[in-house]
């Protein structure tokens, strides 16, 4: 291909990801798909001016790395004028990690740290390329994955974007060629003790040479009909969240009962986006356990499903014990009930007064077999006096100053016939179809909180 018909292809690649001219940081590692990413994006700059703020990334693994970074400011600056933006890190792998996976990890954050130094819409592009599409694929499928997996990588993912993903490695090293642009190898990439490079060196070859000369573009099929699937299945998924008003900043999460009806696909993505949303690395042992009911995920995350059929998530364990995470259980006539280690309910039949509003009473005649459960996302109240307008319970406790971390917990006021009609909120109202007259016999509910 000539060098002119790839930028034109490529600038319209560029100009789909991208709605203006955004500044671009450019991952440089100094390796012919990187320089030829940088060479391209300086050759179509006269059609698309996007400003360009390279950054090398010495991860320090290699004892050539410092002549890999020597390379890249040199050569840079003599072909293109432009700075480059040098960073030393120390990888440090976490549990569970690989050094490639720690070194994946702290580039992107140091990449992420220049997008915000280059300023307002700014975004960062990398290299990668149609092979390392299909890579992704086949190292995925070895070690087991679903959908979401298959999609390997995207064109644009949030802030980041891959220009290059369609293109050959083939065409990118004859256009650095064509241009008399040099690069420099990286032996690591020959070490077939990484995954990646066995599946590259071995795997690849052996499918190309016995089985489709065109494997490459078929894996790189295979992860756009995923993408392309999975958005449908996602779409479901934030659907359910929206719904009910499941936010992730929270360290206990309730599915409803509803989450039982779902297609498995959509459980699943479900219980991924909780997972990646928490920074958790879980396999589809963690995903289907969790769907049965039952598991035990990374960093002392628990998934269980409670006995009226909803599923509850919470982390941080060392300050949110199991046993305050409590279920719906029965109201006696008179008495009190205890609420695992967050408190207690005094219930009390009279003949209503007036109240106070902190304490609920409840019309004895018209809900007369009360339950207690803990708050619910997308629960909702109409509160005395506001007929036909309802409000978020969440927004309630907004109201009030309840604590996020206490929330989960808080007891809410329901009948047995519908649990999802809120009756009251313990300690703070009652709802408008619960309203007592004066006179009339009313269940009495105050909150004793342990907290």
């Amino acid at each position: 291909m000539e060098a002119s018909q790839l930028e034109d292809l490529f600038l319209d690649r560029l100009q789909r990801l991208c709605s203006v001219p955004s500044p671009l940081v450019v991952g440089v590692s100094g390796g012919q798909d990187s320089m030829a990413l940088l060479t391209l994006l300086v050759n179509v700059q006269a059609r698309w001016p996007a400003p360009l703020f390279p950054v090398h990334v010495d991860h320090g693994i290699r004892p050539e790395s410092a002549e890999d970074a020597l390379f890249v400011d040199s050569t840079v600056r003599r072909l293109f004028g432009l700075k480059v933006a040098q960073e030393h890190i120390r990888v440090l792998p976490k549990a569970g990690e690989s050094v490639e996976m720690a070194a994946r990890r702290e580039r992107y954050a140091l990449l992420e740290k220049h997008r915000h130094l280059a300023g307002p819409g700014a975004l960062i592009t990398v290299a990668h390329h149609r092979r390392d599409q299909a890579e992704t694929v086949l190292m995925r499928l070895v070690n087991g994955t679903g959908i979401r997996g298959l999609q390997g990588m995207r064109e644009r993912n949030q802030k980041i974007v891959r220009p290059l993903l369609t293109f050959s490695p083939v065409e990118l090293r004859e256009y650095l060629q064509q241009h008399q642009v040099p690069w420099c190898e990286d032996e690591s990439n020959q070490d077939t003790r990484f995954l990646r490079n066995r599946i590259r060196w071995e795997l690849l070859p052996v499918l190309a040479d016995r089985f489709n000369p065109q494997i490459e573009e078929a894996l790189a099929s295979v992860a756009q009909r995923a993408q392309e699937s999975y958005a449908v299945i996602h779409g479901e998924t934030e659907t359910f969240l929206s719904r009910n008003d499941v936010r992730f900043d929270q360290d206990v999460l309730f599915l409803p009962q509803e989450f039982a009806e779902l297609k498995t696909a959509i459980q699943t993505d479900i219980f991924e986006t909780v997972a990646s949303s928490w920074h958790l690395r879980v396999n589809h042992h963690h995903i289907f356990e969790a769907i049965g009911g039952e598991a035990n995920w990374p960093d002392g995350v628990r998934v269980r499903r409670h006995n009226r059929g909803g599923w509850v998530i919470w982390r941080h364990p060392s300050s949110v014990a199991e046993d305050c995470v409590w279920v719906e259980q029965v109201l006696p006539e008179e008495g009190s009930v205890d609420l695992a280690l967050k408190g207690r309910l005094i219930v009390t039949r009279k003949h209503f007064d007036g109240g106070v509003e902190s304490v609920v009473c409840i019309d004895k005649e018209k809900w007369s077999d009360l339950w207690v459960r803990p708050w619910q996302q997308g629960d909702r109240i109409e509160p005395l006096g506001m007929k036909g307008h309802h409000k978020k319970v969440g927004d309630v406790f907004t109201d009030y100053k309840v604590p996020r971390e206490r929330r989960p917990y808080w007891p809410i006021i329901v009948n047995r016939d519908d649990m999802s009609r809120v009756l009251g909120i313990a300690g703070i109202m009652t709802a408008e179809i619960a309203r007592c007259q004066m006179g009339a016999v009313c269940t009495q509910i105050r909150y004793v909180d342990k907290a």
